[in-house]
């Protein structure tokens, strides 16, 4: 049976466009039909300035439309993770917004902003985008259904459900050492 999937390439695993050109012509041989590729830097502080994401993402066009596949492209940006909650304001909208078109004229299929959880920034950001909007659900407020009105096109769960679990089992262990 044959399925589509995709792969989350972190953020590509090459600084170079050249490197992810070829890491995402590997993906692609592989049967992969779509990438999330993001925009922090490897060691996690900061995020490529928007010139060098985009020469990223047309390379990785550039090896899709090479092996004749329409690769959609979730491109990430990280200006939300790398913000806790309370500090998300309209200049953080704003970056993204400059982000969104650049990453689309690329050659995004995508934007992917993790971290994003304030309805009214979301709902803003799916208005003005010019890519589908996919965030991470994180909770259970905002629901999947909530999210949809607000205009976003595709949910992720990311690691959250994984790290329940985790937890439940943990608390269980736990219960059962203590006796109770």
């Amino acid at each position: 049976m044959d399925l589509p999937v995709t792969i989350d390439i972190e953020g590509g695993y090459g600084r170079f466009a050249s490197e992810v050109k070829g890491n995402v012509s590997q993906v692609i041989h592989h049967g992969a039909v779509g990438i999330n590729i993001e925009d922090q830097l490897p060691s996690g502080a900061g995020l490529y300035a928007v010139e060098e994401q985009c020469l990223r993402l047309s390379a990785a066009r550039e090896a899709a439309e090479q092996a004749g596949i329409p690769l959609f492209i979730n491109a990430r940006t990280d200006i939300f993770l790398q913000n806790a909650p309370e500090r998300h304001n309209h200049a953080l909208l704003e970056e993204a917004l400059i982000r969104s078109k650049a990453y689309a004229e690329a050659g995004a299929s995508g934007l992917f902003v993790p971290g994003l959880q304030n309805q009214q920034l979301i709902q803003e950001l799916c208005e003005c985008s010019s890519l589908p909007v996919n965030v991470m659900v994180t909770s259970h407020e905002p629901s999947p259904k909530q999210l949809a009105g607000l205009g976003v096109a595709r949910v992720s769960y990311g690691p959250y459900p994984y790290l329940q679990a985790m937890e439940y089992l943990k608390e269980l262990g736990q219960s059962i050492l203590s006796g109770n």
